[in-house]
């Protein structure tokens, strides 16, 4: 997804409609919004710089 801005309003209309589904969706609607949460959470993910893994403590030190 080259388009930065049209992702970002993506996320955050997904969110938004997670926490609805979460109150009151099926639990089949529920796992779907998971899915797609963990999906979104793999593209950023990908989009991040590749040099170190996302949970990474910059402030310690290389050995």
């Amino acid at each position: 997804m080259p388009d930065d801005a049209g992702f970002d309003r993506m996320v955050r209309a997904a969110i938004r409609t997670h926490q609805l589904v979460a109150s009151h969706g099926t639990p089949a609607m529920q796992l779907l919004s998971r899915l797609l949460m963990m999906e979104i959470g793999f593209e950023i993910a990908a989009r991040q710089d590749g040099d170190r893994p996302a949970n990474d403590n910059p402030d310690e030190a290389e050995d």
